[in-house]
């Protein structure tokens, strides 16, 4: 168990099942365990691996084998990347749009500047020539 740190029940052949054994009642009777805790501790460690024996003689069920799943992914990467184009395209026509609206709306807020500074240069001649 020192080249290989298997769990506790992950031991599948006798020997190696029959030397935890002989380590755990040696810890056992370090332990001072009452002879009953122990009888108990070490029936119960035999059932759980008289249980695993049970289990392998009706047979595991065949682990599944690998199957490419990679077709899947390629599938979903491209579906994202059509996705993130159609909404950069979005975003495009959004900004182009905004940028659209932003330049009318300059264009409009100077050309009525120019008419105000106009009619307001004619306010002035016509109060000047008022006063006169």
């Amino acid at each position: 168990m020192a080249k290989n740190p298997a769990a506790l029940m992950q031991i599948n052949n006798k020997k190696g099942l029959n030397n935890m054994l002989q380590a755990l009642n040696a810890v056992l009777d370090a332990a001072a365990f009452p002879g009953s805790d122990q009888k108990k501790l070490v029936a119960f460690v035999q059932a759980q691996a008289n249980a695993d024996d049970e289990d392998s003689e009706f047979g595991a069920p065949a682990a599944a084998t690998y199957t490419s799943h990679s077709s899947n992914i390629l599938d979903v990467l491209e579906d994202l990347k059509e996705k993130a184009e159609g909404q950069l395209s979005d975003l495009r026509k959004a900004e182009v749009n905004t940028h659209h609206n932003f330049e009318m709306l300059k264009q409009s807020l100077e050309d009525q500047m120019g008419v105000d500074n106009k009619d307001m240069a004619d306010q002035k001649s016509a109060k000047a020539a008022a006063e006169e």
